[in-house]
């Protein structure tokens, strides 16, 4: 990738979109040149394609306003970030024998085991997204992060598959065409919005991401350095204002504004008790509720997500590690968020999360906002994750190395 190279992302949510733009520095982080969002709900619903043509049109605008507003760039090539029900996640171990009689262990070798790994039974209508290494065995020995150059007989991997629906990736490359532009590569937006905003240390010793979006919430969680789990839920910030909505009979826009303005998660954390005046639903006459009324219609939505997500996480095998709990999204920035997770969650070590500058260097602190993350993040993906994901990988292979693997396959059928 040339250093001046421009990368765009975007950040196709439930039912809005952001784009950003950034440019690759010599010291391959990414400078973040200008984000926008827009919101699409003809075209979106729950992160899937509803309406090509609504959506390419915004997708057109959206990305028109990006190459003006970051210094008149050229955008040809885009990463798409993906969630929704259809993203579905799983772990799978490989094993591959080393029959070579020196035993040392060459990249070909964890290319196999790597294939092998993600060798598994897919229904026709779904696809890989990513195979995420997430450690790998010599001789039933655990721990090695790159066995290349050691020696051993039996090399083992577990790794995190990622996998979506064909259709719904598809539909969402036919938007980008009908728009005028390239889709680059599909990419599970979690995955480098995880890897940005959490700490090696977090990492390393277990922690949940928790990203609030407007219809759906997904979750990542990480011990010993690497994903182990991940899954989008489908509720998010939008039924919160839905419910207000429908319990005050006001305008939706007017109830997402008053559960910004003075919406709390808990209503132990209310101060004082202030008259809000609202717009009734013929947008013409106005009427008076108490905040601690409005929160008797926000808290009870907000225990099911969390209630929710805390059940999703209790089921897997990694509840036990965690150490700490970081908090993304839009959805997350209802006041308080923080503390009703950790009521439910019974956890001392809750935060909001920001893309780390060793990845995205952000000088403008406008894109702090949380609606900015996963789209900045995804900047990250081809300089930094990426390859990291791609060292073992075909294209990295010498000629020597294309005659082992070829030989390996004839091997493998003989």
């Amino acid at each position: 990738m040339d250093k001046d190279e421009i990368i765009t992302a975007l950040d196709i949510g439930s039912d809005s979109v952001v784009c950003a733009a950034g440019k690759v520095m010599p010291d391959n982080r990414i400078e973040l040149l200008y984000a926008s969002s827009r919101h699409s709900k003809k075209g979106l619903k729950n992160g899937v394609v509803i309406n090509i043509s609504a959506l390419s049109n915004t997708f057109k605008d959206l990305i028109e306003e990006v190459e003006k507003e970051a210094g008149d760039i050229r955008i040809t090539e885009v990463y798409a970030g993906v969630r929704g029900s259809h993203i579905d996640s799983m772990n799978n171990q490989g094993v591959y024998t080393v029959t070579r009689s020196d035993k040392e262990i060459i990249s070909e070798d964890v290319f196999g085991v790597i294939e092998n790994a993600k060798a598994i039974h897919l229904p026709n209508e779904r696809e890989i997204i990513h195979v995420i290494p997430q450690e790998f065995s010599l001789d039933k020995e655990k721990g090695f992060e790159n066995p290349v150059g050691m020696e051993g007989n039996i090399l083992e991997t577990n790794v995190h598959i990622i996998t979506g629906n064909i259709s719904h990736l598809n539909n969402i490359s036919k938007t980008l065409a009908n728009a005028g532009f390239t889709l680059k590569e599909h990419v599970y937006h979690l995955y480098p919005l995880a890897e940005a905003v959490l700490t090696d240390e977090e990492k390393k010793l277990g922690s949940l991401l928790i990203d609030i979006g407007d219809q759906t919430t997904s979750i990542a969680i990480y011990h010993e350095g690497k994903i182990r789990f991940s899954k989008d839920i489908l509720i998010g910030s939008f039924h919160i204002t839905n419910d207000i909505a429908l319990a005050l009979h006001i305008p939706f826009d007017e109830a997402n504004k008053i559960k910004e303005n003075y919406g709390y998660a808990m209503s132990s954390l209310l101060e004082e008790d202030k008259e809000i005046e609202v717009l009734s639903m013929d947008r013409t006459s106005k009427r008076k509720i108490t905040q601690s009324n409005l929160i008797d219609y926000i808290k009870p939505r907000v225990e099911e997500i969390l209630l929710e997500i805390k059940s999703t996480v209790d089921k897997t095998d990694y509840a036990e590690y965690l150490n700490g709990i970081v908090l993304t999204g839009g959805g997350s920035l209802l006041k308080g968020m923080d503390k009703a997770v950790e009521r439910v969650f019974k956890a001392q070590d809750v935060r909001y999360g920001f893309v780390n500058p060793d990845y995205v260097e952000i000088k403008d602190k406008k894109y702090l906002d949380q609606k900015y993350a996963t789209a900045i993040s995804l900047l990250s993906y081809p300089v930094i994750i990426k390859p990291q994901l791609e060292q073992f990988s075909m294209s990295n292979l010498d000629s020597n190395g294309f005659e082992r693997f070829f030989s390996w396959i004839k091997n493998l059928f003989s």
